[in-house]
Parts: structure tokens; sequence; C-alpha cells
């Protein structure tokens, strides 16, 4: 089985500007008592989800606090948000639901939508970007999340262009994590119940419609792209931009090797756990081998998300929490169910990556691509030669992965065939950076420039 260590190492600060501003009571200051999604009966899937198809709406609402990041709200971007309960499939078909945010824009295109999937990187229902991306967030420390934050700036940049954006809580109800079959179908169940939400949002039917995603959720944005041919080949996708991802991975047992008693430990728990909620012999195996000293910790990532998870695994020996960590060589084969078959995508893809990527190297993304165009795809790769890491690209490639979106909404054909092209960015955009209110531009440049 190949399993690749971006796909559990998608960085424990990636996209993090630090500890965000205070809420101001003039900039959406979260009402008290707003409930996570696992407290939130809005999440809940109904008993009778099986009697609905994939995508059908069985609930909608306005999110309960604004759309935030870092201590503003989104007013300038967002003039109506809307949370959406779908059904949708696990990766056995069978039937559950999840949760997309649409955002729309004051004078919104409502012919053109650009789904970004978020990179969680979590176990938790409470991790997801309906929640993250909202005020109420900041009344759970470890729930809060800057990276989900940060990719709250990134749906801003493309509202700001006038586009609707929707998010789907990828990783479902049981916070299935790394990406897989189940993950690409939450993906495409959302963004086919948003293209049927007109009477709700306003977005037309016939919309066009892109893809956006960096890390775990260009990883997401990948997988559904693979599978979308098969699950909803009545979907019409007009490109997808990704980044921070490579096309081929190793082994899960080599990822486990490579993460334990690192910095970015913790993804090995959250990993384990998005295995065992999709296996009940998975499960099985880790409650017969984990110590039971360990137990508590070692499920700490089902009550927090990314960053406390950093917090609590950094630098632990994962394996040692086990008393015969040797179980993890049959995992394996029962892994590879989970996984979407490596196939060439058959929609355009904008590609971007850093050449100092240490998490995703180079060298890997390369020879993804290479498959892939061997197979047909048409791709666009952009390798960025400066001094930005893996966490740093996510916000320096923002600009060219949405101008070549932008070229697409607006019409443009893409480049047949595979292209290939390298930049050296000194610094950010600065008409990128202008649309942000200044103390969050100055925590950008501070985070892309290596300064903090």
């Amino acid at each position: 089985m190949r399993y690749a260590p971006w796909k559990l190492a998608t960085c424990v600060v990636a996209l993090s500007f630090g500890n965000p501003a205070p809420f101001s009571d003039n900039v959406g200051n979260p009402r008290r008592g707003i409930p996570p999604p696992s407290e939130d009966s809005f999440y809940t899937v109904p008993s009778n989800i099986g009697d609905s198809s994939p995508g059908t709406i069985l609930n909608h609402r306005s999110p309960p606090s604004a759309i935030s990041a870092f201590g503003h709200t989104a007013e300038k971007f967002v003039e109506k948000s809307f949370q959406i309960l779908y059904r949708t499939s696990d990766m056995s078909g069978n039937a559950t639901a999840s949760v997309v945010t649409v955002l729309i824009p004051p004078h919104a295109d409502f012919g053109k939508v650009v789904s970004l999937q978020a990179a969680e990187d979590a176990a938790s229902i409470d991790c997801a970007p309906s929640f993250g991306f909202q005020a109420a967030a900041a009344q759970y420390p470890k729930i809060n999340s800057p990276t989900m934050q940060a990719q709250e700036l990134l749906a801003d940049a493309a509202l700001h262009r006038g586009w609707p954006v929707i998010i789907p809580d990828a990783e479902g109800p049981r916070g299935i994590y790394p990406s897989s079959k189940t993950n690409a179908y939450i993906t495409l169940d959302g963004i086919r119940a948003a293209m049927s939400s007109g009477p709700i949002t306003g977005i037309q039917k016939n919309a066009t419609i892109v893809l956006w995603g960096y890390s775990g959720g260009g990883s997401d944005t990948l997988q559904a792209v693979q599978v979308q041919p098969q699950y909803a080949p009545e979907l019409q996708f007009a490109g997808a931009a990704l980044g921070g991802v490579a096309g081929a991975g190793q082994s899960i047992i080599k990822s486990i090797s490579f993460l334990n008693k690192s910095p970015l430990a913790g993804f090995i728990p959250i990993s384990l756990i998005g295995f065992a909620a999709q296996s009940p012999s998975i499960q099985t195996m880790l409650d017969e081998h984990l110590k039971p000293e360990y137990r508590d910790m070692f499920y700490l990532p089902k009550q927090q998300c990314l960053e406390a998870n950093g917090e609590t695994f950094a630098n632990q020996d994962i394996l040692a929490m086990f008393n015969d960590s040797s179980f993890l060589d049959n995992l394996s084969d029962q892994v590879d169910q989970f996984r979407v078959e490596n196939t060439a995508p058959t929609v355009p893809l904008f590609w971007y990556q850093t050449a100092k990527d240490t998490l995703v190297p180079a060298s890997s993304t390369i020879s993804g691509i290479d498959a892939y165009c061997s197979s047909g795809s048409d791709i666009s790769y952009l390798l960025e030669e400066g001094n930005s890491t893996h966490t740093s690209y996510g916000m320096i490639g923002a600009p060219a992965a949405l101008k070549w979106l932008g070229g697409i909404l607006s019409g443009q054909e893409p480049t047949p065939g595979c292209t290939s092209e390298t930049a050296h960015t000194s610094a950010i955009d600065q008409n990128f950076l202008s649309i942000y209110p200044a103390d969050i531009q100055t925590m950008i440049r501070k985070f892309t420039d290596g300064t903090q």
C-alpha cells in the first residue's frame, strides 16, 4: 500500500499567523453559548437519511455567528451566508450527512462557483470549516484553529472577485482523515447540494464550477476530481487549482515511522483514529494494543483541532503508547480500501508547488504529474523556486491560483496538454494583500517572509 507522508503531515502550523486578535463588539463578537457541531442538533444525521439521494438538501440555516478570521468579520466580502445539511455517502455507500457552507459576496456573479476544500487535518466534527470559519470558534481554545481562519482569508480573496464560494465539511460527521474515498464523496455531494440551492442561495443550477484547495484541502480536491466521472458524472467542472499535493506516496508504515517523535507526531493519532472511524477491525486493533495509561491522551484529537493536537503530541513517541506496535504492519492492506484509485484527472488542473517543500518534495509532485500527463491529463504546473516553505506557500501561491481560476471562470480555454513554468517570488503580491485590514496584511507579510 502506498501512502504519502504529506497526507499525514500537512503541517501542524500550516498557514498559522499566531494568536487571533481579540474580538471587539463591532466585529462580530460571538454570542455566548453557541455550541460546536458535536453539540449542535443541526448537524445530526437524520434517522431516515437513506430515503434521500446523494446531494439532497435536508436542512439549511444562516450560520449562528459571523464569518470571521483573526478578529475581523468578513462582512466586506460576505453579503449572505448559509449552512446546508445534505445527504452524502461513505466509502461503502452507506448514507450519512454533512454540511456545506455557502458564502455569497456583494454583487455576486451567480453563474460562477468556487468550491474551496479546506484543510481540517483533524479527527473531530468540531474542526469542520462550517464552524471554524465562524467567530464562535474563538469561544473554544482547543477547537479554534488559526489554520482554518487563514483559509477563510483565501475564501475572502475569491469572494472579492464576485465569486460565490462553497466550503464542504469534507471530513464529514466522523472526522475522516487522511483524504479518502469518503472525503471525495462528501465533497462532490456538497457541490451537488450547492448547485441545487438556487431557491435558498441564488446560485444558478448551470453555474460554472471550479475547485480549489491547498495541502490537505488540495488532496481532497485532487481525489474529488478523480472520483467525479464515476460518482457524480452529471457535475461539470471547468478546472481545479491545487497545491502542496503529491500524486503518489510511500507506505503508511514509513510515514508513521517518519512522523514518530517529530514535531508532527500528532498526525499519527489523528490518522489512526480516522482509519478506525472507517473500519471496525482497525478500531479493534487500536483498542487491543493501546496501553490503558495512554488511552485518554491518544483520543484527545476527538475533542480538539489542529494546533491543539500539535501542542499535545509534538515530539511524542506515539508508537510507545502501544504494547506491540507491530500490529501497524497489518494496516497497509486495510487502509488500501480507503484510497481513491490513482487515476488521471480529466479536469484541467493548475498545480502549484514550492521547490523548498520538505513535506511534499517537488520530485514526488513532478513524478505524479508526469504519470497523469502520460495518461492524458491537462496540467499547468508552477514550481516556485524562492524561499517559500510548504506552509507559507499556501498564501504566497494563492494569487497565482486565483489568476488561473479567474481565467477559467471568464471563459478562457485552459492550455491543452501539460506545461511547466518556474517562478521566484520574493514577496507576496501587494494587490492580493490590499483587500485585507492592515493588521492582517502585517501578519501575512511576517508569516510569508519568515519573520513570524
